[in-house]
């Protein structure tokens, strides 16, 4: 083969790939573009509809976003608010994550899910040692994982514990176990790591029990674990008509997902 030969398929080669780069540059773009202003759309209608002061972080699954134009359904949607002040718990972390929604592209590109079918809605409070000091009545509260000390913490269905009990003026340090038992969770401790105070007193002060259904998730906890420092709480409820208000982070008490009065409005 000639070089002039060579060399003319060679350039004729690398500039279709070129081709083919740029092209393929420009639709992801144009798609990730498309999926901002939906997750946008959704955010604006969290925030008028919560009534949070800051703007959640909205995430939209599929990819890429236009698979939707094929599939009539969004893999999955959700949001994360931070920092979430609420009534007679403080602040919180909460989410909500809705998962196989089915819908028209039309619908899914205007951001509008009002009335689509989800196979499934998950919603998740966190709640860290100041909003859980608040039941225990401590203000210095700290929750960590007893048996994995890295920065995350890991995921544990036991935490440890360590504040200064009411009426007393040291701190003591205890391992809990955290349970569902139908809607009701308790905690109550295992070990004593550290204490200088009665063991029956330190055993009181830190057992705790309460409904869940008083939590702002709308239906009673299905799922409690100590995740990063902070004691999770997660509700599921599945295949549900969506209305706007299943997005928010936190019961509004105007969801279908709701199935009792929230106090947390």
């Amino acid at each position: 083969m000639k070089p002039e030969t060579f060399l003319r398929r060679s350039a004729r080669f690398y500039g279709t790939l070129l081709t083919v780069v740029v092209v393929v540059c420009a639709l992801w773009l144009v798609d990730s573009v498309t999926a901002a202003r939906v997750e946008s759309r959704l955010a604006k209608s969290v925030v008028e509809d919560s009534q949070l002061v800051a703007t959640p972080k909205v995430y939209v699954g599929g990819h890429p976003f236009a698979q939707v134009l094929l599939t009539n359904k969004i893999p999955n949607i959700s949001v994360d608010a931070l920092d979430v002040d609420i009534k007679d718990l403080g602040i919180v972390n909460a989410s909500t994550s809705i998962y196989n929604v089915d819908i028209p592209a039309s619908k899914a590109y205007a951001g509008d899910i009002v009335g689509r079918q989800a196979e499934l809605i998950k919603r998740t409070i966190s709640l860290d040692g100041v909003a859980m000091g608040q039941f225990l009545g401590m203000t210095d509260l700290d929750i960590s994982n007893p048996y994995d000390i890295s920065p995350g913490g890991g995921v544990a269905s036991e935490a440890q514990l360590a504040g200064t009990l009411p009426g007393t003026n040291t701190k003591s340090t205890v391992i809990v176990t955290l349970r569902l038992d139908g809607s009701k969770f308790r905690m109550e401790p295992v070990e004593i790591v550290e204490s200088e105070e009665p063991a029956s007193l330190v055993q009181k002060g830190y057992t705790l029990e309460f409904d869940t259904r008083e939590l702002p998730l709308a239906t009673k906890a299905s799922l409690v674990e100590l995740s990063g420092g902070s004691i999770k709480f997660e509700a599921e409820r599945r295949n549900v008509t969506l209305q706007s208000s299943d997005l928010t982070p936190v019961e509004t008490g105007h969801s279908e997902f709701t199935d009792y009065a929230s106090e947390h409005e």
